[in-house]
């Protein structure tokens, strides 16, 4: 009798490591350990080379990552991958000619070349080579002007130049590379935005031409196109660059003073109305056009804020609450969309009122904890926006850590690194536990990137303690066991727990093996990353798996610099890894094992 294959019955399955995308992935970070073991290596004996090996190493590697890709040419992210490698060797070869034949070049000209030679890996379809020109090309044009005075002298010429470049780069992304566009979209905000203040301080044309040209032709176009988020996105930039001219234009005749700042917050909320109901009567059906509502009714909150803050001082406590009741009428009212925003923005001005001056009175850090969490469960009952819960769940994270430093100070107390880590741990297996439920609410979002931030704090103060910046805080003794070793087992038991009729499959015990591996090594946090990242790729969540890419990169510099080898060593511990990696990919999607699950190829 054939074995009935479990169905995944919990969202972050191991079933998922089965999947094609995800088994792509992983084939993906093996090549990427092997080839960083390798350059690596080379980084470390760099000066010790001769200096033909040092030319003819990054040519070498150029052309493996070509012929590679030529035969992945049927995996499209693997083709891609190689292929950005060969852009990024490309670059790599011009900088060991200029250092070995000390040619002098300029930057600028090192920087131009690399862009003109990676035109023709455009010849087939490749995003990471586009986006690594339009870097290049940029860094190009900077040290152009900056090596030849004209930043200085004609800087209004290098704006010109920038808009013109920018401005090609997002025609021809929105024409073969289309999601590149909201990156690009950033850049010309970013343009409109220090060109108002060049502006402000020069008065002088070409400075309100590129403010205004990108941003105007580009909103057009996608206007024409019925394009509706492009839209709103380009126009709230542009309102966003106007507002700061109408902050420059006010600041002389509102004084100093509570009236002034009502007066500003009053205008800056009514100008970003009055685009957001511009928006409205051009895309009368969109739900993006009150992008640029929004925006302005956070500007307006942090003005309100600094006025409660600033001039009322205890009474402030009283007109927070008084804001917070209005908005939560505003909100149960089911009012338009832009008293909806009015809503966020008194409730986010009169939550920072009442939390920062009932600290100031009570200097309890608890108290204000207890509110936070309060104020967390009133957004959740008032179905707030994704982005608004996401935003109290890490105030009242932050929060509790700060009570746990209140009463674990760092000179008393060597257990506070235990103390964070277990409230850290403790929010991860509970969210493992009941991932069903919050993943089918509208908060789905909200809780995933608040996982990510943890992992991502958690690395950041692994750099801490690597670098001796808090080496008091590092655990000794049974806190260094509870912290690396006994929090990820209880989390690793709690992911075979509540999948163990998906284990009768004996190949899937790889997957907790991996687990054991990194609790070993002392970095279980990338296991998790691995597991959401899965979750991720299978659901289609691109801006988790762009996140959980660059935490999984920085938490791997962690565990292979941490590691107390020798360059050589350490070398073989990454390609060793990659080999792994390689060889859990092939044991997961051998044909045998596929048909088992029943999973297409």
């Amino acid at each position: 009798m054939s074995k009935t294959v479990p169905k995944p019955d919990h969202p972050f399955s191991p079933l998922l490591f089965i999947q094609p995308a995800v088994i792509q992935i992983l084939q993906i970070i093996g090549l990427a350990l092997i080839a960083v073991s390798i350059v690596y290596l080379l980084a470390a004996n760099w000066w010790m080379l001769p200096k033909f090996v040092q030319l003819f190493m990054p040519q070498v590697l150029l052309l493996g990552s070509a012929l590679l890709s030529i035969r992945f040419a049927a995996r499209e992210r693997l083709r891609q991958s190689l292929d950005t490698v060969s852009g990024l060797m490309l670059g790599l070869s011009l900088a060991v000619i200029g250092q070995i034949y000390q040619t002098g070049a300029d930057s600028y000209q090192l920087f131009l070349l690399w862009a003109l030679l990676l035109l023709p890996w455009l010849y087939r379809p490749n995003i990471g080579v586009f986006a690594l020109f339009c870097v290049v090309s940029q860094l190009a044009l900077y040290f152009y002007f900056k090596q030849s005075f004209w930043l200085v002298r004609a800087e209004t010429a290098y704006l010109l130049s920038l808009n013109l470049l920018t401005g090609l780069s997002l025609i021809y992304a929105l024409r073969y590379y289309p999601v590149l566009r909201y990156l690009l979209i950033a850049v010309v905000v970013l343009i409109s935005v220090f060109s108002m203040f060049r502006f402000i301080d020069s008065n002088s044309i070409w400075y309100l031409a590129s403010v205004l040209v990108l941003a105007l032709l580009f909103s057009a176009y996608f206007y024409t196109r019925q394009q509706q988020l492009e839209t709103s996105l380009l126009v709230a930039g542009l309102a966003l660059s106007f507002s700061i001219l109408i902050f420059d234009l006010t600041d002389q005749y509102l004084q100093n003073s509570a009236a002034g700042l009502l007066v500003l917050a009053l205008l800056i909320f009514g100008w970003f109305a009055a685009i957001s109901a511009l928006l409205i009567k051009l895309l009368p059906q969109s739900r993006f056009s009150v992008i640029p509502l929004a925006l302005g009714a956070w500007i307006a909150g942090v003005i309100l804020a600094m006025l409660l803050l600033t001039y009322w001082e205890s009474l402030s406590i009283l007109m927070g609450l008084i804001f917070i009741g209005i908005a939560w009428w505003l909100i149960h009212s089911k009012p338009s969309v832009f008293l909806r925003q009015l809503a966020y923005c008194l409730w986010v001005c009169g939550q920072a009122a009442v939390l920062i001056h009932t600290e100031l009175l009570t200097d309890s850090l608890l108290l204000i904890w207890l509110i936070q969490i309060g104020i967390t469960l009133l957004s959740i009952m008032n179905r707030m926006h994704w982005l608004v819960l996401l935003l109290q769940l890490l105030l009242a994270h932050a929060l509790g850590i700060a009570v746990l430093i209140e009463q674990h100070p760092f000179s008393h107390d060597h257990r506070l690194i235990t103390w964070i880590m277990l409230l850290n741990y403790s929010v991860l297996t509970v969210a493992l536990l009941t991932a069903r439920h919050w993943l089918a609410s509208a908060y789905a979002k909200s809780v995933n990137l608040w996982m990510i931030s943890i992992l991502a704090a958690t690395a950041i103060f692994q750099c801490l303690l690597q670098f001796g910046v808090a080496q008091q805080l590092h655990p000794r003794g049974i806190d260094e066991a509870i912290v690396f070793y006994i929090l990820p087992a209880v989390w690793l038991l709690s992911f075979i727990g509540i999948h163990l009729k998906q284990f009768s499959l004996t190949p899937l015990w790889l997957i907790p093996a991996v687990g054991i591996l990194l609790i070993a090594l002392g970095y279980f946090e990338i296991f998790i990353i691995l597991v959401l990242m899965a979750w991720a790729m299978v659901n289609q969540q691109r801006l988790m798996q762009a996140l959980l890419v660059l935490l999984l990169i920085f938490w791997l510099w962690l565990l292979y610099y941490n590691l107390g080898l020798s360059f050589l060593f350490k070398s073989v511990s990454i390609f060793a890894s990659g080999l792994l990696v390689l060889l859990l990919a092939y044991v997961l999607s051998s044909p045998k094992f596929q048909s088992k699950t029943g999973v297409a190829s």
